[in-house]
């Protein structure tokens, strides 16, 4: 009977955390709908959060920015986390947090902005109300690079 309640239980925590995927992937496409303003940021993964508080991209100091402008970009980035977030990996989750990318979106005078470690997989968010954090995939990591390197962006290697 115990084993019979412990299942039960691991098959509904296993499809709470499917369902959270779900929705924070669904509030991701309905944000890649109409951004009115996108920032992409290379960031230094070492969070200094004395010194890059005021100039940084929280805690994070920047290595590079760049408006991005062009609607089937801002489209492909933000989609890129919600297919993340929809599928993770389910590769264990390192216990690091080194972000080497972000994200700040306006929408309908909405800020959100997005810390994004693809080698943790994790991603830290403010103003994405309910979530402050989330799992995505590392797949989507290649998306991220591919922008930053057309606009010629600094990066800091793993």
């Amino acid at each position: 009977m115990r084993a019979l309640v412990a299942l039960l239980a691991l098959s509904l925590v296993a499809c709470s955390k499917r369902a959270e995927r779900t929705t924070v992937a669904g509030a991701l496409e309905k944000l890649a709908d109409a951004p009115s303003r996108m920032v992409l940021y290379s960031l230094d993964p070492v969070a200094d959060f004395e010194t890059a508080q005021a100039k940084g991209f929280h805690g994070h100091d920047i290595l590079g920015r760049e408006d991005i402008t062009d609607a089937s970009e801002q489209r492909a980035l933000i989609l890129a986390l919600a297919s993340g977030a929809h599928e993770p990996d389910g590769r264990p989750i390192p216990l690091c947090f080194n972000p080497r990318h972000g994200l700040h979106v306006d929408q309908a005078g909405h800020s959100i902005d997005f810390v994004i470690c693809f080698e943790c997989i994790q991603v830290q968010a403010y103003g994405f109300k309910p979530w402050k954090e989330f799992i995505i995939s590392h797949w989507q990591q290649s998306t991220f690079d591919d922008s930053c390197r057309r606009r010629q962006l600094p990066s800091a290697l793993p």
